[in-house]
Protein backbone atom coordinates (compact mmCIF):
# COMPACT_ATOMS: atom_id res chain seq x y z
CA UNK A 1 0.00 0.00 0.00
CA UNK A 2 2.86 2.74 0.78
CA UNK A 3 4.01 2.52 -3.17
CA UNK A 4 -0.10 2.99 -4.25
CA UNK A 5 -0.75 6.21 -5.50
CA UNK A 6 -3.18 8.50 -3.28
CA UNK A 7 -5.78 10.24 -4.55
CA UNK A 8 -7.36 13.95 -3.09
CA UNK A 9 -10.75 13.91 -2.90
CA UNK A 10 -13.74 15.99 -2.45
CA UNK A 11 -15.61 14.41 0.21
CA UNK A 12 -19.74 13.77 0.38
CA UNK A 13 -22.21 13.50 3.26
CA UNK A 14 -22.10 9.69 3.15
CA UNK A 15 -18.50 9.58 3.98
CA UNK A 16 -19.27 10.96 7.27
CA UNK A 17 -18.62 6.93 8.85
CA UNK A 18 -15.31 6.65 6.80
CA UNK A 19 -14.41 9.54 8.45
CA UNK A 20 -15.40 9.34 12.02
CA UNK A 21 -11.91 6.99 13.00
CA UNK A 22 -9.75 9.70 12.25
CA UNK A 23 -11.88 12.24 13.43
CA UNK A 24 -12.10 10.50 17.02
CA UNK A 25 -7.94 10.44 16.83
CA UNK A 26 -7.87 13.82 16.13
CA UNK A 27 -10.35 15.12 18.72
CA UNK A 28 -9.11 12.49 21.25
CA UNK A 29 -12.37 10.95 21.15
CA UNK A 30 -13.77 14.20 22.01
CA UNK A 31 -17.13 14.21 19.57
CA UNK A 32 -20.11 16.45 20.60
CA UNK A 33 -23.34 15.46 19.17
CA UNK A 34 -23.83 17.86 16.62
CA UNK A 35 -20.37 16.33 14.76
CA UNK A 36 -22.50 15.12 11.81
CA UNK A 37 -24.42 17.92 11.34
CA UNK A 38 -21.13 19.97 11.50
CA UNK A 39 -19.97 17.46 8.69
CA UNK A 40 -22.89 17.57 6.76
CA UNK A 41 -22.25 21.63 7.02
CA UNK A 42 -18.34 21.76 6.20
CA UNK A 43 -19.42 18.74 2.99
CA UNK A 44 -22.17 21.51 1.68
CA UNK A 45 -20.45 24.93 2.56
CA UNK A 46 -16.94 24.60 3.35
CA UNK A 47 -14.80 21.32 2.40
CA UNK A 48 -14.00 18.29 3.59
CA UNK A 49 -10.89 16.85 1.12
CA UNK A 50 -10.30 13.22 1.73
CA UNK A 51 -6.72 11.37 0.82
CA UNK A 52 -7.38 7.84 -0.62
CA UNK A 53 -5.73 4.55 -1.68
CA UNK A 54 -6.75 1.94 -2.73
CA UNK A 55 -10.34 2.30 -0.86
CA UNK A 56 -8.62 3.14 2.23
CA UNK A 57 -8.87 6.54 4.17
CA UNK A 58 -5.07 7.88 4.63
CA UNK A 59 -5.99 11.85 5.43
CA UNK A 60 -9.10 14.10 6.23
CA UNK A 61 -8.71 18.05 5.80
CA UNK A 62 -11.47 19.79 6.82
CA UNK A 63 -11.48 23.99 5.94
CA UNK A 64 -13.70 27.00 4.87
CA UNK A 65 -13.87 30.00 2.98
CA UNK A 66 -15.00 33.44 5.11
CA UNK A 67 -15.07 37.01 4.64
CA UNK A 68 -11.70 38.73 5.94
CA UNK A 69 -11.98 42.91 6.76
CA UNK A 70 -8.55 42.97 7.28
CA UNK A 71 -7.67 40.85 4.32
CA UNK A 72 -9.96 43.13 2.47
CA UNK A 73 -11.36 39.93 0.75
CA UNK A 74 -11.97 36.03 0.58
CA UNK A 75 -10.00 34.33 2.90
CA UNK A 76 -9.54 30.52 3.14
CA UNK A 77 -9.20 28.75 6.36
CA UNK A 78 -8.06 25.19 7.53
CA UNK A 79 -9.70 23.80 10.22
CA UNK A 80 -8.08 20.34 10.77
CA UNK A 81 -5.86 18.10 9.23
CA UNK A 82 -5.31 14.69 10.31
CA UNK A 83 -3.57 11.35 8.80
CA UNK A 84 -3.94 7.78 9.64
CA UNK A 85 -1.18 7.32 12.15
CA UNK A 86 0.32 4.33 9.92
CA UNK A 87 0.74 6.50 6.62
CA UNK A 88 2.14 9.34 8.36
CA UNK A 89 5.55 10.84 7.38
CA UNK A 90 4.28 9.93 3.38
CA UNK A 91 3.61 13.16 2.59
CA UNK A 92 -0.22 12.84 2.82
CA UNK A 93 -0.85 16.49 4.88
CA UNK A 94 1.25 18.28 2.53
CA UNK A 95 -1.07 16.73 -0.32
CA UNK A 96 -4.03 17.32 1.50
CA UNK A 97 -2.73 21.10 2.20
CA UNK A 98 -1.82 21.83 -0.99
CA UNK A 99 -4.75 20.87 -2.90
CA UNK A 100 -6.63 23.35 -0.38
CA UNK A 101 -4.20 26.31 -1.35
CA UNK A 102 -4.93 25.66 -4.95
CA UNK A 103 -8.99 25.50 -4.11
CA UNK A 104 -8.28 28.53 -2.35
CA UNK A 105 -6.74 30.45 -5.33
CA UNK A 106 -9.58 29.59 -7.76
CA UNK A 107 -11.59 30.91 -5.31
CA UNK A 108 -9.48 34.28 -5.17
CA UNK A 109 -8.83 34.20 -1.24
CA UNK A 110 -6.24 36.11 -0.09
CA UNK A 111 -4.92 34.10 1.76
CA UNK A 112 -4.90 30.69 4.07
CA UNK A 113 -4.74 30.78 7.60
CA UNK A 114 -4.19 27.34 9.58
CA UNK A 115 -5.05 27.65 13.26
CA UNK A 116 -2.76 25.08 15.65
CA UNK A 117 -2.11 24.19 19.12
CA UNK A 118 0.32 26.67 20.33
CA UNK A 119 2.85 24.17 21.78
CA UNK A 120 2.52 21.81 18.64
CA UNK A 121 6.09 22.19 17.41
CA UNK A 122 5.85 19.37 14.75
CA UNK A 123 2.71 21.55 12.94
CA UNK A 124 4.70 24.80 13.26
CA UNK A 125 7.71 22.80 11.26
CA UNK A 126 5.03 21.52 8.69
CA UNK A 127 3.64 24.68 8.07
CA UNK A 128 6.76 26.85 7.62
CA UNK A 129 7.78 24.27 5.58
CA UNK A 130 4.69 24.70 3.29
CA UNK A 131 5.85 28.50 3.53
CA UNK A 132 2.83 29.49 6.18
CA UNK A 133 4.74 32.08 8.11
CA UNK A 134 3.39 32.58 12.18
CA UNK A 135 1.10 35.51 12.65
CA UNK A 136 1.43 38.51 15.15
CA UNK A 137 -2.14 38.36 16.15
CA UNK A 138 -3.65 35.55 19.25
CA UNK A 139 -7.12 34.29 18.90
CA UNK A 140 -9.07 35.06 21.47
CA UNK A 141 -12.42 32.73 21.99
CA UNK A 142 -15.77 33.24 24.51
CA UNK A 143 -18.10 30.51 23.87
CA UNK A 144 -21.55 31.29 23.50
Amino acid sequence: MKDEPVAVSLAEIGDYLACMPLFKLLYHGDIGPSFKSVFRAYAMEGVILLARTSGKLLGVLVGSYNLDIDWEGRVARIDAVIVDENHRRRGIAKMLVRRFIETAQKKKCRAVKSRINVGNVVSQKFHEELGFSRSDTYEYVLEV
